[in-house]
């Protein structure tokens, strides 16, 4: 028979609220929080990033549960638990900022109408919207600007804990002028499909007015396709170099707050 006894016990609760906070913020990151990766794969993921970055923050760590004691165990894991909720929230805000835009683009040409006709039409998620997130994604990942998120998060031990919690007295306002930025860059990146889906309705309304034969809501859904299609193939180039600089600064904001 094995018999496991705890030597350390502050250093196995530090340990503990590392993961905590981790494994809040990574379950809410746009690869992490696809139902299609096991859940075992997800902690595990955790749980060795925890590892890697606990040398970083285990004095810090260590202090927090010395001072606050190591009797207020659930105290201090719901309060970890919380905080990296509301830090990958606030990531995967960023990254819903493109989604919004897509869905936006999805809704003026037409192709969120199929969920109109087809009853047995379960997602909701349209084709500029997979389009758009991925290919952010991959541009994150490949630039290195995923690497400012884990180093925000690596420096919101020191910043925010029981002890202190420190830019989270001033959430209201941040949140405020940040949901605000993600509202204006979402629209901002829909303007072309939304400015070309304006001047296509108006052309439409004319043909109604002068051939009223015409069959003008058949019409108008290829036309509005096609030339959405066309309008987002011509601004790709520049619509990902926009949206990337927009990532990089709502990042930036991010990152003043959680230090």
């Amino acid at each position: 028979m094995i018999n496991v006894s705890i030597v350390d016990l502050p250093l196995v609760i530090a340990f503990w609220l590392t993961f905590t906070r981790w494994v809040a913020v990574l379950f809410q990151l746009p690869i992490f929080d696809n139902t299609s990766i096991p859940v075992t794969a997800k902690v595990l993921t955790s749980l060795l990033i925890s590892y890697a970055f606990f040398p970083m923050v285990k004095t810090h760590m260590l202090n927090e549960v010395l001072t606050v004691g190591a009797e207020h165990f659930w105290y201090l894991t719901i309060f970890h638990t919380i905080v990296g909720l509301l830090i990958g929230f606030l990531v995967k805000s960023i990254m819903q900022t493109f989604i919004a835009a897509g869905s936006i683009m999805t809704q003026q040409i037409g192709f969120a109408s199929i969920s109109y006709f087809d009853p047995t039409f379960v997602s909701r998620i349209g084709p500029f919207e997979k389009i758009i997130q991925w290919t952010i994604l991959i541009m994150i990942i490949s630039t290195g600007a995923l690497l400012p998120m884990f180093k925000g998060v690596v420096n919101s031990f020191f910043s925010i804990s029981a002890v202190s919690i420190g830019k989270m007295a001033t959430i209201p306002i941040f949140y405020q002028d940040f949901f605000k930025g993600v509202f204006e860059a979402a629209f901002l990146l829909a303007t072309p499909i939304l400015f070309t889906n304006l001047i296509l309705n108006m052309v439409m309304g004319i043909i109604a007015r002068t051939v009223p034969q015409m069959n003008i809501l058949m019409v108008s859904f290829v036309v509005n396709i096609g030339i959405g299609l066309i309008v987002f193939f011509a601004i790709s180039d520049e619509f990902f170099h926009v949206a990337y600089k927009m990532y990089v600064d709502r990042l930036g904001d991010w990152f003043q707050f959680v230090i």
